[in-house]
């Protein structure tokens, strides 16, 4: 398994499309209440930068949508819907099978327990971020009391991040007594997985560390020279003698507030810009391929510059902004970004599956993730070259809460909110994912 810088959200359980926008983004928002029941399809692709389709389009065929995502709140600044309130219930009078209820228990789509938690001795690379339920039938906790907290947690802890599975629809009352029954069979300790001690940096730096990646560099120099429209590429700019100015630095500095749009941009959405308003060239879809490995490019130029975006004047409210959707909780799981990633959770170097949870905030070992992106990312799937949204999309989508388009405000912000945490440590990018033992 891999561990991950960006891992996924959960404390009890592991629980957009991209928006090919150009720099005037267009930003729909779910309805504010759920939508009328209406035939869904079984999934939505997102785009990632990987290698091209036989359609031109990118897909990820790891990032599936659940359509139920679309009933609970989303980190949309205009979304002002709330998490379902906290529901006290009663086992059904049919008592549940333990059988059923263990391959409910392991199954990282239904119950997920072994995501957080180590339970029979067979169960491969539990998670450690909830308690140990190896010996849980020994506790003396009434079936009863183990049906409420599975249902929803938050009757007796209001403040609990295990997920409402009973409340939020995750699973049926027969599949809660069937997991149920389970955890009472329980009665032989397992030690849980040692912690893993981080002395590795966790990426492969492309273009230093002579990875399979190193293509990106290659094919972004090329992007880079390559004329547009009107015979202008950033080369004609961007180098020695150039009417503009030198790229050394630039990157470290976004995203930034553009005082011409009143807006915060990504480095992307600059980059769309010029070829629009100086090359007289479409714009690259966020996401793409193509706006992954120029970017990458862009950024390896500044490669070392320690990240210096600024945090005043607008930046200020849009960092502010950022921090609250990072905090902020939803989709079906009720997950937040904090929930796993911030240095305050007790979560944080603990285990989930094959992944350590890495807090990466300001007091937190990995407050420099943003240095890393675009990466060429691993987890789990080998899912090519990933800008930091497409992170953000990606993880919002496999614990079940909507994404928003690439570009939308809320992730521009969410980003700048990233970034100013890392400020002083070196910009990396383009790097590859490290997988465990490499």
């Amino acid at each position: 398994m891999i561990r991950t810088i960006l891992g996924l959200s959960a404390v009890l359980a592991v629980c957009s499309v991209a928006a090919q926008e150009a720099p005037e983004h267009q930003h729909h928002h779910p309805q504010t209440t759920p939508p009328p029941a209406a035939p869904a399809p079984a999934h939505e692709h997102m785009k990632h930068g990987g290698a091209p389709a036989a359609d031109g389009e990118h897909h990820d065929h790891h990032g599936m949508i659940a359509p139920e995502s679309r009933e609970f709140p989303t980190i949309a600044y205009d979304d002002t819907r709330t998490a379902r309130a906290p529901q006290k219930t009663v086992p059904p009078p049919t008592p549940g099978n333990p059988h059923q209820g263990k391959q409910l228990a392991y199954n990282p789509e239904k119950g997920r327990c072994l995501s957080c938690h180590v339970l029979g001795p067979d169960g491969e690379q539990p998670g450690t971020v909830g308690p140990n339920l190896s010996d849980y039938a020994r506790r003396g906790v009434s079936p009863a009391q183990t049906f409420q907290q599975i249902w929803d947690a938050r009757v007796r802890n209001p403040h609990s991040v295990m997920p409402a599975f009973g409340t939020n629809t995750l699973l049926t009352a027969e599949e809660v007594a069937d997991i149920t029954a389970y955890l009472h069979k329980l009665d032989m300790p397992v030690n849980a997985p040692a912690p893993l001690i981080q002395d590795t940096r966790g990426v492969w730096i492309v273009g230093e560390d002579f990875t399979r990646a190193d293509d990106v560099i290659d094919d972004g120099q090329r992007l880079f020279q390559l004329p547009g429209n009107n015979g202008k590429s950033c080369a004609t700019c961007h180098t020695p003698g150039g009417s503009g100015p030198d790229l050394n630095n630039a990157a470290a500095t976004y995203p930034k507030w553009d005082a011409q749009r009143k807006r915060i941009v990504v480095l992307e959405q600059r980059v769309n810009l010029c070829r629009m308003q100086n090359m007289n060239s479409d714009h690259y879809p966020l996401g793409s391929r193509e706006s992954n490995v120029l970017t990458s490019y862009v950024k390896y130029l500044a490669r070392r510059t320690p990240l210096n975006v600024a945090t005043d004047g607008a930046a200020q409210d849009a960092i502010a902004r950022g921090k609250t959707s990072f905090y902020r909780r939803a989709g079906q799981l009720n997950f937040s970004c904090a929930n796993c990633h911030a240095p305050e959770q007790p979560v944080a170097g603990r285990w989930m599956r094959g992944d350590v949870i890495q807090a990466m905030t300001d007091g937190g070992g990995h407050r420099d993730v943003a240095a890393q992106w675009p990466k060429h990312f691993i987890g789990g799937h080998d899912l090519g070259l990933q800008s930091l949204q497409q992170r953000i999309e990606h993880c919002q989508a496999v614990t079940r809460t909507l994404p928003l388009p690439l570009g939308s405000p809320e992730y521009v912000e969410l980003e700048l909110f990233l970034t100013s945490q890392g400020n002083g440590a070196p910009l990396l990018a383009p790097t590859l994912t490290r997988l465990r033992g490499e």
